[in-house]
């Protein structure tokens, strides 16, 4: 720094030396006479410039930029947190939604399978009602049958011994009547 400071009015030297009884016609600032002082204000000025921002105005925005990272980094942890648990949740909500379907399904296959043994049995049952209704109506066909040909046989005797009757002074007896029909 101290280089750049003696290059700086080494510069300026020789403008101050020959700017003596110079005069300019037009701006002020232009003056050469004026320049040393002009140059002694700039650098002033800018040195103060200087100062303040190296050490208030640069420190505090550093101080910021460091806090924002900061808060910024945080965020990203705590998004990247967010973001774990709700993979977590995401998961154990799917192993649960598998877990329900996999109950459901099991219940589903025990309903069928429970309502497939229900409606053998009440197939059975029924099978079973309507054999026992067969035999009794063959039963009672068999019955009816033999009671029917046992009322043929009787009405058939009765009619021959009234037509034989009116032709014959003696009548045959069932057993013979009987006999003589089979």
């Amino acid at each position: 720094m101290k280089t750049t400071i003696t290059i700086f009015f080494l510069a300026l030297l020789p403008n101050t030396l020959f700017a003596e009884g110079q005069s300019s016609a037009g701006l002020p600032q232009m003056e050469v006479s004026l320049f040393p002082s002009q140059i002694f204000w700039l650098v002033i000025t800018f040195g103060i410039l200087y100062l303040f921002m190296w050490r208030i105005a640069i420190p505090r925005i550093g101080n910021i930029i460091e806090e924002r990272q900061d808060k910024i980094a945080n965020d990203i942890d705590e998004a990247e947190n967010l973001k774990t648990e709700a993979e977590k949740i995401l998961n154990n909500y799917e192993i649960k939604i598998q877990e329900v379907s996999k109950q459901a399904h099991d219940m589903v296959a025990d309903a069928k399978s429970k309502s497939d043994t229900m409606l053998d049995n009440v197939k059975k049952e029924q099978e079973r009602k309507i054999n026992e209704l067969l035999e009794e109506s063959r039963i009672k066909l068999k019955k009816q049958e033999l009671d029917s040909k046992t009322r043929i046989e009787q009405a058939t005797i009765e009619t021959v011994k009234l037509i034989s009757s009116k032709f014959i002074k003696t009548l045959p007896s069932d057993d013979d009547i009987k006999n003589e029909l089979n």
